[in-house]
């Protein structure tokens, strides 16, 4: 309890506060942690802080220089207050020793010798313990609210309930001190809170005003809640260590319940990741009647067998067999992704293996995106392919293989699509992406009308080395014709004549087909 409220006790109505000429008159606002009756030589050795010192002077010395190094003595031990009984050995409260109590801001009390001190104690002690009783009536109430709130609600109804209770702005904030669920009145900046919540060790810190008590989840840390400022009725139960109590209960009341939604998120995540690979290995059906049962779970996991995916691989760097810290770091990845999934509004449709993650993404999700929402530190230690968009089981199927054979084209930090390797898969030897090149440039010329013209066009012109003149004189047309017809290739295959690389792509895929229709490549 408050100075200011042992002094409201009927037995203290008569306690006067001393005067010490123009020096401040000390503080009312001390917390007394209990009353003792010290009359013995060198009082100072018995008082410690929070002590409501009850005294008659008995032992002190008589001399204006005693008594000024008695106050400041004293004063040394912080205690909550003197209380002189006057008159008695004592006609008053010596001066010398007020004044050096009151420079520290502790206050110099008179009480009539007539009132016992037993009766003082006896009144402050039981205020005390009534004031202990109700704190932890409280506290146990609150610890009851918190526990309900867990078992029929979730982190937001424990949040309202800590905030209903203690009649204070609540928030949780994630380990990035960023803000997640409830009031944000004078919440701490996040970089402020990150910075509290990786200090070591779990008790609360106090901060900005408010309380701020880590949540851990396994050992690391996955958020905080923050409890703001009150107002000045619930200064004393601050102070006497109710939102202590509450703020620990609270936050292992949220560490249970994020304990059960990650659970919760693990068998999740481990049906989808079964289902992924059943359909990386082609060990489902395509037919919805043959594998209903599949194709419900597939249905519920968010994957629609008629939308179009690209698979996307993840390779982590690290060695085989993973070591733990390998481990680690791959189940975090595993979460960045998912969480990077629902940011892009696609379900989180991913497996896990020992170096590396496959991901299915909806053809209107990019992959680039993805990468960039990982960021640069986690991506600088991966590499990302992706395939073109296949529909169904099969065609899922078909893509595992060939993001594997993209994979190794892809160096570390780096994010490539199936269209921008074809050149190096080509040069390597890979006959399919030979086969995708020169489909990528003459499929869209022999779809139309005169593309047999069109691809004779490109192909004089890489003969006679890229110059118009003389490649109209051997196609026996005119130069405002090869123009036109330069013009329509580009437009078909969206690429540029007039660019080094694209002359270079159209020279391979000619010499590619031409080698196709000798029936040199299978």
């Amino acid at each position: 309890m408050r100075l200011s409220e042992v002094l409201a006790l009927p037995v203290c109505r008569d306690v006067r506060r001393v005067s010490a000429g123009n020096a401040q008159r000390g503080n009312l606002d001390p917390e007394v942690l209990l009353a003792h009756v010290i009359d013995v030589p060198h009082s100072e050795r018995w008082v410690s802080r929070g002590t409501l010192m009850l005294t008659t002077g008995l032992s002190w010395p008589q001399d204006e220089a005693e008594l000024s190094e008695l106050g400041e003595q004293l004063a040394q031990q912080q205690p909550a207050a003197v209380l002189l009984a006057v008159p008695g050995p004592l006609t008053a409260f010596p001066v010398q020793v007020a004044r050096a109590l009151a420079a520290a801001g502790v206050a110099a009390l008179e009480l009539p010798y007539a009132v016992p001190f037993a009766s003082v104690v006896r009144a402050v002690h039981e205020a005390n313990v009534r004031e202990q009783s109700a704190l932890l009536e409280r506290s146990e109430a609150i610890h009851r609210a918190l526990t309900r709130s867990a078992l029929g609600g979730g982190l937001s109804d424990v949040v309202e309930t800590l905030a209903l209770h203690l009649n204070r702005p609540v928030a949780m904030v994630g380990a990035d001190g960023e803000y997640r669920l409830g009031a944000v009145a004078g919440l701490p900046a996040p970089s402020v809170l990150e910075r509290e919540l990786a200090r070591p060790g779990a008790a609360p810190r106090r901060l900005a005003g408010g309380l701020l008590t880590p949540i851990l989840l396994r050992g690391e840390r996955a958020g905080g809640l923050w409890i703001g400022s009150g107002d000045a009725a619930e200064a004393s139960a601050q102070g006497s260590g109710l939102d202590l109590r509450s703020a620990e209960h609270a936050a292992t009341v949220a560490a249970l319940l994020l304990l059960a939604q990650q659970n919760i998120e693990q068998r999740e995540a481990q049906l989808g990741a079964a289902f992924v690979d059943t359909l990386l290995e082609g060990r489902l059906s395509d037919d919805p009647v043959a594998d209903s049962a599949a194709w419900e779970r597939a249905r519920r996991l968010g994957f629609d067998p008629l939308r179009p995916y690209v698979v996307a691989l993840l390779t982590l760097t690290g060695t085989l067999p993973p070591s733990l810290d390998d481990v680690a770091q791959r189940e975090r990845l595993a979460g960045q992704v998912r969480a990077a999934l629902r940011t892009l509004g696609a379900a989180p449709l991913l497996s896990v293996g020992l170096s590396h993650l496959w991901l299915l993404l909806p053809a209107t999700v990019s992959p680039e995106r993805l990468w960039t929402l990982l960021g640069s530190e986690t991506a600088s230690r991966l590499s990302l392919v992706y395939t073109r968009p296949r529909t169904g089981a099969a065609g899922i199927a078909t893509g595992r293989a060939e993001a594997l054979s993209l994979a190794p084209h892809v160096p570390t930090g780096e994010v490539r699509g199936a269209a921008q390797l074809l050149l190096p898969r080509a040069l390597s030897g890979d006959r399919d992406a030979q086969r995708d090149l020169v489909a990528s440039l003459l499929g869209p010329l022999e779809q139309v009308r005169g593309g047999a013209a069109l691809i004779q066009t490109v192909r004089t012109l890489c003969e006679h080395s890229w110059a118009q003149d003389r490649a109209a004189a051997a196609l026996a047309v005119h130069k405002n014709t090869l123009r036109y017809r330069i013009g329509r290739i580009e437009d078909l295959t969206g690429r540029p004549l007039s660019e080094a690389d694209t002359r270079s792509l159209w020279w391979l895929a000619l010499q590619l087909d031409g080698l196709e229709r000798a029936s040199v490549l299978p």
